[in-house]
This record gives C-alpha cells, structure tokens and sequence, in this order.
C-alpha cells in the first residue's frame, strides 16, 4: 500500500493526520504544499493541486490512487487500515456518542462558524499570526489573486481584508466564551477518565493534542497549566510525551515557522491571555 499525504507544516489539520499517521505506524511519501497565505506561490491553488483537491484546502491523502480529503475522514480511513503499530481510535468499548462529538468539535469542519466549536475557537487565534504573514509576504497583487482564485469564496475575501486591516482583536474576542467553556468541560470529563480523554488514546487525543499546541504556539499554553484545570494540566504533560507529539508536530517547524511566531510574539504572552484566564476563574467559581 501506498499513501502520500499532501500537507502544510502548520496548518492544524494537517498536523492531526500527520499525528494519527505516526500512531497508527505508517509510513508515506510527504508532500508539503505552501499556502497562499504564507507563501507567494500558493501551491494549494495550482491546477495541479486543485486537481487532487478542489477546495485547495489542506490536508489530503492519497492511498493507492484514492484520494482522500478533511482530516477525520482520513484519520477514520487510516484507522480501517493495518498499520506497524496495534492501535485502534475509534474503539468500539468507549463512548460512541461522546467520542463522536467532540472528534467534530474539535475539528475546523469547512461550514461551522468561526467560535461556535473548540475547533473553530481556536483559528480566530491565530489570525495575529495569519495577518502578519499575509502582510508581509503577499503583495497587493497576490492577495487579489488569492480573492480572485481561492475555491472557499469566505476564505479569499477574508485573505484580502487581512491585507489591508488587523481584525484580529475583536474575530478572536468573540471566541473566548467558546473556548473557555470546552476548556472547563474537558477538565470534568477526564476528572472521570484517565489518562487520557476516553481513558485509552483515540482520535480526541490526537485532536486536542493539535488544538492544545496551537494555543502554545500562540502564547496561550499558561490557560492549559492553571491550578483552576489540573486535570487539563496533567494531561497536557502527558499528550507532549508521546513520540507523534515530536514526529509529527514539533519536528515540521523550521526556520520560517519559528521566525514567525517570534516576530509577532517575541517573548511575551498572548494579549488575550489575561481575559481568557480570568474568564476561568469566573466560570468555575460559578
């Protein structure tokens, strides 16, 4: 069997079936594909990418010629197949109905408004550094050209405001509720489980293992060590333990991603972090 896996080094999705792939111990052919928000070029809009994927999103799996879109439906393919480690995740013993929600919260499923899940909490987040990158490596022309070409209509009108405004602040304010109340119902769900979501690893874990290291790298890991969340704060320690979390995650990141998280952030913690944190005070004093 072979599988090519066509990805960005930083995108969220990418980074769950890059994870799901290490797990279940498969190996494949990597294809890194530059963003049109990242990069000039914007690979994800060529006719040859948006041949194998025409939504020019990321990522997409190619399994001996079949090719596979969005990452839980990759993750659950990849789940049927035989890979070198005995993993299952999407056991049949745990919740079904619970393991199902929150893989689809977790996820940024194309449709969900922005805020209304843990998965499309977190992206409005990250628009500091999506701006920033836009700024400085689009010119006008391209940004055009991404409004103009990108197949998800919202997403190039959203690349071009970015060009020329920062919306970052009030898109990511409008997400602290959201975000704040998963990060609670997290901390009383693994009250009841352990060590991991479902008490055995599964497609939850590799999801807020992802959604967990976005906020780090947006400068918001401290809302995931509070004394308020132990619970969330141990496991947290133990998802940064596991082989994938280096593999497939922190192992991608070079000098560009690194660079550019620096830039926007330096040393400091995220503005949004303050407000987020005394926003779970409230909500578990109540």
């Amino acid at each position: 069997m072979k599988l090519k896996l066509y990805h960005a080094k930083w995108s969220l999705c990418s980074q769950m079936v890059r994870v799901a792939l290490h797990e279940k111990g498969f190996s494949y052919e990597s294809k890194l594909i530059k963003l049109c928000d990242q990069y000039p070029d914007g690979e994800n809009l060529s006719i040859e990418y948006l041949n194998i994927n025409p939504k020019g999103i990321v990522p997409s799996l190619d399994i001996d010629g079949e090719i596979v879109t969005e990452s839980t439906n990759i993750i659950k393919k990849l789940n049927l197949l035989h890979g070198n480690n005995d993993l299952d995740l999407w056991p049949l013993n745990v919740d079904q109905k619970k393991l199902n929600s929150w893989v689809e919260d977790t996820t940024l499923t194309e449709g969900v408004p922005l805020g209304k899940t843990l998965g499309t909490a977190i992206p409005p987040f990250s628009l500091i550094l999506i701006n920033f990158m836009i700024k400085k490596y689009l010119t006008v022309f391209q940004a055009l050209k991404v409004f103009w070409k990108h197949p998800l209509r919202d997403r190039g009108r959203f690349f071009l405001i970015m060009k020329f405004f920062n919306i970052q602040k009030p898109v990511a304010e409008s997400s602290y509720k959201t975000l704040v109340k998963s990060l609670i119902d997290i901390e009383k769900d693994l009250e009841n489980s352990g060590p991991y979501f479902l008490g055995e690893f599964t497609h939850i874990d590799i999801n807020l293992m992802c959604c967990f290291h976005r906020l780090a790298d947006l400068k918001l890991e401290k809302i995931l060590e509070l004394d308020d969340l132990p619970n969330i704060a141990t496991y947290w320690k133990l998802l940064k333990k596991r082989e994938s979390y280096k593999k497939a995650i922190l192992d991608f990141y070079g000098k560009k991603e690194k660079g550019d998280i620096l830039s926007v952030f330096g040393e400091k913690d995220s503005m949004h972090l303050k407000p987020l944190i005394k926003m779970v005070k409230n909500l578990k004093d109540h």
